[in-house]
């Protein structure tokens, strides 16, 4: 059980808060909570980042002060990113003093107020922890999605032989000079992997796979990782939106105002943490030059992909198949560059009429008025529009092509 809290100013919600910690353990849980580990002079914020990241349940004490803390803020993003991925994972938030739901959901911190939210009345810090421990639902092991991909990263460190490898990937990583002594042989991976859970910029990610590489990390690990790291490049808080929003609707179309297809995969590979397991996606798109008939060559295109991975043949009618419900949500990308979203919105509507559970994300090029260029209920879409250019997307192709040329290469070296 994870305790995320800001309690420095305000002792009555220490006290709550560790009068929490000792009933929880009492039943036998342990207690995560970063005042144990915030010891002066030692690392401490990689392992905080790996409770985050491994932590089976979590309480949130909202007072006043985590109303406006940044630290409360990144740790309950990550969780409820964790819950939005896995449902059944128990974030409880408990109000504390004159901190009121409607006040919650007026905050930062607003994502909170559809989860489980318990208010702590006047009584003694111990009788209320007695009282809102009984309250807690049963809590089970979590192996969501977030938990199992910094496993995999972790995975593909754990073979890195020379512990001095660590130390170099921690400074390729950005990572602050007094945390560099906890990343040693043991937990080096674990504590690298848990800092994919924050966005980092491309050119870091990439340099942190090639020292990895470089440190004696077979190439096709090395791959494996690249595909697992890169992205993280993408803000892990607007990518969550494609599988949830943060009001725990789901939109089945999602236009990404982007320019590049590969863009688009690496949102999804960012929403579902690389699960392959919670997603799949196949692509299509509408543009072939000589093609006069835009929106029949879209529609023939998208409907080919969709019977390939449903297990059709072309020939076969695509009539309400079944979901492939094991294999996680399905998405189509479709490239809009060369259609506009009219046209668009015609063959996403006739495709989900014969597939009810298909999901869309629609890249339309920058400069497109996807809000006001989508026919319908503009309720039904999600539209996410990216605070970056072309010239950074450029960027992002460039980089990843050069990493995996290099990782090809039989040559190790600077790339």
């Amino acid at each position: 059980m994870f305790i995320s809290h800001s309690t420095s100013e305000d002792p009555r919600t220490a006290e709550l808060r560790d009068a929490l910690a000792r009933n929880l353990e009492a039943r036998n849980y342990r207690v995560l909570l970063d005042v144990r580990i915030r010891q002066p002079g030692r690392p401490w914020q990689l392992k905080l980042a790996r409770f985050l990241g491994e932590c089976d349940a979590a309480l949130v004490l909202v007072n006043a002060d985590a109303l406006g803390s940044p630290w409360v803020r990144r740790e309950t993003n990550i969780l409820h990113w964790r819950k939005t991925l896995h449902p059944d994972m128990v974030v409880i938030t408990v109000l504390v003093d004159d901190v009121t739901a409607g006040r919650l959901r007026t905050s930062d911190l607003r994502y909170l107020a559809d989860d489980d939210v318990e208010r702590a009345t006047n009584g003694s810090p111990s009788q209320e922890a007695a009282r809102l421990v009984e309250l807690f639902p049963e809590i089970r092991a979590v192996d969501d999605a977030v938990s199992k991909w910094l496993s995999n990263i972790g995975v593909q460190l754990s073979h890195i032989q020379d512990p001095s490898v660590f130390g170099r990937m921690a400074v390729a990583l950005g990572l602050p000079e007094e945390e560099h002594e906890a990343v040693t042989p043991g937990l080096g991976h674990l504590l690298l992997a848990s800092q994919m859970l924050d966005t980092h910029s491309i050119e870091r990610l990439a340099n942190t796979v090639a020292e990895a590489w470089m440190g004696g990390l077979e190439a096709g690990r090395a791959r494996q990782l690249a595909d697992m790291v890169l992205p993280v490049w993408i803000d892990r808080d607007e990518a969550r939106r494609i599988v949830r929003e943060t009001d725990g609707s789901t939109r089945r179309v999602v236009i990404l105002n982007v320019h590049s297809p590969q863009i688009g995969e690496q949102y999804l590979a960012r929403a579902f943490c690389v699960d392959a397991t919670s997603y799949f996606m196949a692509s299509a798109t509408g543009f072939s030059p000589g093609v006069e008939d835009l929106e029949g060559a879209l529609h023939d295109q998208c409907e080919g992909a969709v019977k390939y991975y449903v297990g059709l043949d072309r020939d076969d009618v695509l009539d309400h198949p079944d979901e492939p419900t094991e294999s996680g949500r399905f998405y189509l990308v479709v490239d809009a560059r060369k259609c506009d979203l009219v046209m668009v919105h015609r063959v996403v509507s006739r495709l989900q009429d014969s597939v009810p559970w298909l999901h869309v994300l629609v890249i339309p090029g920058r400069g497109a008025d996807a809000r006001g260029s989508w026919p319908g209920d503009p309720g039904e879409v999600l539209v996410l529009d990216p605070p970056f250019g072309e010239k950074h997307e450029t960027l992002v192709k460039g980089v990843t092509r050069r990493l995996i040329d290099r990782l090809n290469s039989v040559h190790r070296g600077a790339w």
